[in-house]
């Protein structure tokens, strides 16, 4: 039998590599273990939850055996030597993270998702491609792609399982064979073939076969994997090269670096959002495509994304008082439900739990007229007998277009404003300068 197998990042993306540097991760978690380990059925059962919640997209696992007979190949002992695996159960996520025995946060897989997590929305130089996997004859091959422009693979391995499913009622995802190809890799679109003939033991279900291929670096960090299980025909990843989980100051403006949507499976009419799950009440969010279009964070935005199209995005969030957010880029369509990639952004000195909103002693109010032509006035509450202040004007994208300064009264100001002539129509937010509240928004139409 030989088909085309499903690969970890579509044929297209490659060809896009002028523009991508980098691709989805794929994470494979070795399950170290053995067939009469109280313990590793428990963690077993932690990592089902795991993929529950996961496709073979973004997650799949390899179970090695110790002293289970004809499980415990000399090759499969190797990678017990390798990764110094003493204890089991134990369980290495991309030969980085491993998380060792049956405790607290096993069964339930919290542990393990803990360290899914920080591989999950992180990015690969390398696109694995398998176009082939057959048993008859027996032969897995392909290709490995550089995308990256700057990253360089030297003394790395190619690893190649082959693993059985549903041996017994409780024996599956069993790796039988391990091989091995030494790569280099240097310079955008430079590539790897693989093609591997290996042996397929009569006692085996031939039907129930099938294979995962990693690239491992000489730290045993696996960089990219893929494997021959199928995949949701509607799928989209989120992908960037940079930590979600921002710190920085109060009291300014924060535009993201771009993060990736990649679309993995067919087209699909999609829409996306930022949900804030958490924040200062004076926060504001939105985002902007990397062609110039922004949005307002909270508004549903359709997106149709191709076979193999990918787009990038990046965040805009106008900070007020200290405190940290939590929230969530989301893109959804009816075939994949919703999918989140997660992000937080914390003040410099700003513990998780701490909103602290600091007391205004000047109020900012409503822009009459709104929508605005030539001409608005803007209600601003001096509490204190402060003698000035500076009203900020934005674009979607975060940036300051204008200020007012005026004098103020004690009481009730009104204060007249004039967009500047080189505003073009749209939408707007102002705020006070130094001041924590959350920015108000106008319409610009001249």
């Amino acid at each position: 039998m030989r088909y085309i197998a499903l690969i970890v990042a579509l044929l297209s993306f490659s060809l896009l590599c002028a523009e991508l540097s980098y691709l989805p991760y794929t994470t494979v978690a070795e399950v170290f273990g053995s067939t009469t380990c109280g313990g590793c059925a428990i963690a077993w059962t932690g990592l089902q939850e795991v993929h529950t919640h996961t496709h073979a997209g973004e997650f799949i696992t390899a179970k090695l055996y110790t002293q289970s007979g004809d499980y415990s190949t000399q090759e499969v002992l190797d990678r017990f030597d390798y990764y110094e695996v003493i204890g089991i159960p134990s369980v290495m996520f991309n030969g980085k993270i491993r998380v060792d025995g049956s405790g607290d946060g096993i069964v339930d897989g919290s542990r393990y998702m803990q360290s899914l997590n920080q591989f999950r929305y992180s990015s690969s130089p390398l696109s694995v491609e398998i176009s082939n996997f057959g048993t008859s004859p027996a032969n897995l091959s392909g290709r490995i792609v550089m995308v990256s422009p700057t990253a360089q693979i030297s003394n790395a391995k190619v690893v190649y399982y082959i693993l059985e499913d549903n041996i017994t009622d409780t024996q599956t995802n069993v790796v039988r064979r391990i091989m091995y190809d030494d790569i280099n890799l240097s310079g955008q679109l430079s590539s790897f073939t693989f093609d591997k003939d290996f042996v397929v033991n009569p006692s085996w279900n031939a039907a129930n076969l099938w294979a995962i291929v990693s690239v491992q670096l000489d730290n045993k960090t696996i960089v990219q994997s893929a494997s021959t299980l199928p995949q949701p025909v509607y799928q989209v990843r989120g992908a960037m090269n940079w930590n979600p989980n921002i710190t920085g100051p109060a009291d300014t403006f924060y535009s993201s670096q771009p993060f990736w949507v990649y679309n993995m499976g067919s087209a699909d009419n999609y829409t996306t959002t930022i949900e804030v799950d958490s924040a200062p009440e004076d926060w504001y969010f939105n985002y902007c495509d990397e062609a110039g279009n922004c949005y307002v964070g909270n508004v549903q935005v359709p997106l149709y994304l191709g076979d193999g199209e990918a787009v990038p995005f990046h965040h805009n969030i106008i900070i007020g008082s200290p405190g940290v957010a939590y929230f969530r880029f989301v893109i959804s369509s009816p075939n994949i439900g919703s999918y989140s990639i997660p992000f937080r952004y914390a003040v410099e000195g700003v513990s998780n739990s701490d909103t602290t909103l600091v007391p205004a002693t000047m109020q900012l109010g409503a822009m009459y007229p709104n929508p605005v032509t030539n001409s608005a006035y803007i209600s601003l509450n001096n509490s204190k007998n402060l003698k000035d202040a500076s009203i900020e004007v934005f674009n979607l994208k975060g940036q300051k277009v204008q200020s007012v300064f005026t004098r103020l009264s004690q009481g009730e100001n009104q204060i007249s404003f004039q967009p500047n002539a080189t505003l073009t129509n749209g939408i707007y937010f102002y705020r006070l300068a130094g001041q924590h509240e959350a920015p108000r928004k106008f319409i610009l139409i001249r």
